[in-house]
């Protein structure tokens, strides 16, 4: 790990990481965005051919009174998105073949469509949370990032977005002028430098992070957290820029850079990395995307291939030989209506050449079926089932197990989004001084489909079933020798005890082919009146079994599809 001994150092370089990783982070992000990012991103592959050859071409001649030609002229076309761009003109390819591949290929953004499907498996219900009543709090949750999203918007999009680059940051931050802590999301593009230290406890602190928050041909700003300060660091790039900072704090001027330091309250970096599943390094995560986006890559390139060859292949090329050539002045063409002057034939023999010639066309299918392949393959990776797949599949329990792999990958995004928001809930009521509550919580859907939300109540049910085993065996130790004292002969004897009890009803065993009656409607009910008569402590350990079954059964409950879907 780089040693920085200034401030200047630190700010100045990239971390390591953050260079080895650039390159994946940038073609995941723009495979996900797709359109004018990813086409400037130029990821065909150009040929001298492409870049020799000229782009699509519009001919106009010039006439006399007559209609004879006298000339002709040639504009090759460049697309642009406005007037002004067109004035400028764009790239380093324009007027060639392959700026025209580049504007003509199509892209199908399948990292897009894959992040997608999978946060709507996590967000076909909303999460639930166990929070207090106060008025900023409310507000917090219709407004978390003081830029109108909710916490849901907020949540949802930080987990696509860990779901394209594999690991988001976080900061949460009590600014000046708001009412309360806000969040905010750093993709990794943006944290340029970070350094993590262990503590005298052994716990892995994170101890410097450097935050892009703008750049352009002027200037950049950086946000630098530290354990004792916050700082906003104006560092520009020309002799003249004018940062025209609106602030109260003092403004610190040490040449190129201008500094404003405010205190760190927290004593901690309020910012955290959110990973999407494994952590590969600190501040590094993996995911899916980056193969897919890799495939997906190649796929854009096979649809260049095919560009290419149907442009070439499918428009013949003229071959012509000298003599005709010179007599039509060099400008023999294929265009409809064109009249061609060819030499004499001799004995019945065309003393001249003209013919078209294309190229086979044979690679435009075996293209066509490798991307099927690769399609398929990024299909396994995401662990999407295609209809291809259904019909492969040689039982119902393969395509279960397919299934089971995508429900575990749900769960561990469920997971991660509960313990990063548990997290920065951490840190946002250490911003207003007070103490998280002991009874707060967070719960995303770990299921993506109804069938799965049975199978956890399946699961429920079969864990209360062994539970009261569990109990009915073990549970009450301590009041045997009481219920014992409990077996009546008749209905009315129990009845009445029940009542003493406070309570009513009763509950019947049979025993050695004797029917005999206990107090209240189930042996449960009696144990806990026993309980309380003759003061006996239930386990804490059966407590907090049965509060930990309600509490999950309480989660599915607000987090199912419907009121109804139970």
């Amino acid at each position: 790990m780089a040693q920085y001994k200034t401030l200047e150092e630190f700010v100045s370089a990239t971390h390591q990481l953050y260079q080895r990783y650039f390159g994946d982070w940038q073609l995941a992000y723009k495979s996900y965005i797709g359109g004018v990012e990813y086409r400037h991103g130029k990821y065909l592959r150009a040929y001298e051919t492409d870049t020799e050859t000229a782009s699509e071409t519009i001919k106009t001649y010039d006439i006399d009174s007559n209609g004879a030609v006298l000339g002709q002229h040639k504009s090759y076309i460049n697309y642009a998105k406005s007037g002004a761009e067109a004035d400028r003109g764009l790239g380093d390819y324009e007027g060639t073949f392959y700026y025209e591949k580049l504007l003509n290929t199509p892209l199908f953004p399948y990292v897009r469509l894959y992040c997608s499907e999978w946060n709507a498996m996590l967000f076909n219900s909303p999460p639930h949370r166990d929070l207090p009543e106060r008025s900023d709090i409310k507000q917090f949750l219709q407004n978390a990032d003081g830029e109108g999203n909710s916490i849901n918007e907020f949540m949802s999009h930080l987990d696509l977005l860990t779901s394209v680059f594999g690991v988001m940051w976080v900061s949460c931050v009590k600014f000046t002028d708001s009412e309360y802590p806000l969040f905010k999301m750093h993709t990794p593009l943006e944290v340029l430098n970070w350094e993590y230290a262990y503590d005298g406890a052994g716990n892995l602190v994170l101890k410097k992070l450097l935050i892009q928050l703008s750049d352009d041909e002027s200037a950049t700003v950086y946000r630098y957290f530290t354990p004792q300060t916050i700082e906003t660091i104006y560092l520009s790039k020309t002799d003249d820029v004018d940062f025209n900072i609106e602030t109260d704090l003092e403004i610190i001027d040490d040449g190129d850079m201008l500094r404003t330091v405010t205190e760190n309250e927290l004593g901690y970096i309020p910012c955290i990395p959110v990973y999407q599943g494994t952590k590969i390094y600190n501040g590094i995560g993996h995911t899916p995307t980056f193969d897919i986006a890799q495939i997906q890559r190649s796929i854009y390139g096979d649809f260049g291939e095919l560009y290419s060859a149907i442009t070439y292949g499918s428009h013949p090329v003229n071959l012509v030989d000298e003599n005709t050539s010179e007599l039509n002045d060099g400008k023999v063409s294929a265009e409809p209506g064109s009249v061609l002057r060819v030499p004499g034939s001799v004995g019945g023999t065309p003393q001249y050449v003209y013919e078209f010639k294309a190229p086979p066309m044979q690679g435009v299918e075996q293209i066509s079926k490798l991307v099927d392949q690769k399609i398929e393959k990024m299909n396994q990776i995401a662990m999407i089932r295609s209809d291809d797949l259904i019909k492969a599949s040689r039982s119902g329990v393969q395509i279960e197990q397919y299934d089971s792999k995508l429900e575990s990958f749900v769960r561990r995004k469920a997971v991660a989004l509960e313990n990063a928001e548990y997290n920065l809930w951490r840190i946002w009521f250490d911003w207003i001084n007070v103490e998280l509550p002991e009874d707060f919580s967070v719960s995303y859907n770990r299921q993506y489909g109804k069938r799965a939300i049975s199978y956890e109540i399946d699961e429920i049910n079969n864990m209360l079933m062994l539970y009261d085993q569990f109990k009915s065996r073990f549970g009450h130790e301590g009041i045997e020798q009481y219920e014992d004292a409990e077996v009546y002969a008749t209905v009315e004897q129990a009845q009445a005890r029940a009542v003493e009890l406070g309570g009513s009803g009763y509950h019947e065993h049979e025993e050695d082919g004797v029917m005999i009656y206990m107090p209240f409607a189930s042996h449960e009910q009696l144990q806990q009146a026993l309980m309380r008569e003759y003061g006996v402590e239930e386990d804490s350990e059966h407590e907090e079994i049965k509060e930990g079954l309600k509490k999950r059964i309480q989660q599915l409950l607000n987090g199912s599809y419907s009121e109804n879907s139970l």
